[in-house]
């Protein structure tokens, strides 16, 4: 939805397309970012990144797993099941999940992780506010979300009273739970690091931030047609 002197409008579907794709490709950019310079990356991705890890199997595997998984989730929490909800969430997953792993690769290739350490910092926190953007314009565009982010949306609305810092850093403690089971098992641990802890402490307020800084006109809308979540923003 559209706010603009005063008055509400729908978004186009050329807008929707518009700021679904770049959002799309930001986050799997910034996650495929911070997982490349091995200095911490949101927490699912790094989950993700552990697991892969242990096992030998490709991230955007455990990628795709995790959308199905929290896809479910959030049916539970959302207390409703919309077909049209559930498979936006699978398609924009899928997406991602593929799409940030396509951007590791390149990362890697590019010698990203090899980098010195004082280059490193900045790419890895500049990888992981890019997502905090990203998330905030494809939540209020709200055609289709990423399970985690519609779980935050979720927690956002209907259990924190709008508060996106307080939704985030619930939606991220069993995400650090899954990297800590993998350094349980295998006494190592890569993408927990410093991008990690901003992650976990500060994406919450930099999507709070760029809801009011980056497209500033894009406001929390469409709410209806996937859920019933009542938007009252908060500036918390």
């Amino acid at each position: 939805m559209y706010h603009r002197d005063g008055r509400y409008f729908e978004l186009s579907w050329r807008q929707v397309y518009f700021y679904f794709l770049l959002s799309l490709t930001l986050d799997a950019l910034g996650n495929g970012l911070s997982v490349a310079t091995n200095l911490g990356s949101a927490p699912w991705t790094a989950g993700a990144a552990n697991l892969a890890h242990v096992t030998g199997v490709p991230i955007s595997i455990y990628l795709a797993a995790t959308t199905v998984l929290v896809a479910v989730a959030n049916l539970f929490l959302a207390k409703k099941f919309v077909f049209k909800r559930f498979l936006g969430n699978i398609t924009f997953g899928l997406l991602f999940s593929f799409l940030a792993g396509f951007f590791n690769t390149i990362f890697v290739q590019m010698g990203v992780q090899t980098v010195s350490l004082w280059l490193r910092i900045p790419l890895d926190l500049f990888g992981v506010a890019i997502v905090g953007v990203a998330i905030s314009v494809y939540q209020r565009v709200n055609f289709i979300l990423h399970p985690i982010d519609d779980m935050t949306n979720i927690l956002r609305f209907s259990y924190f009273r709008g508060s996106a810092p307080k939704a985030q850093i619930s939606n991220f403690i069993f995400a650090i739970g899954i990297s800590l089971a993998c350094w349980a098992y295998s006494g190592s641990i890569v993408s927990i690091n410093i991008g990690t802890a901003v992650s976990f402490f500060l994406q919450g307020q930099i999507i709070a931030w760029s809801d009011n800084l980056v497209f500033p006109h894009l406001v929390h809308g469409n709410m209806d047609l996937t859920h019933k979540d009542i938007p009252v923003q908060n500036k918390d």
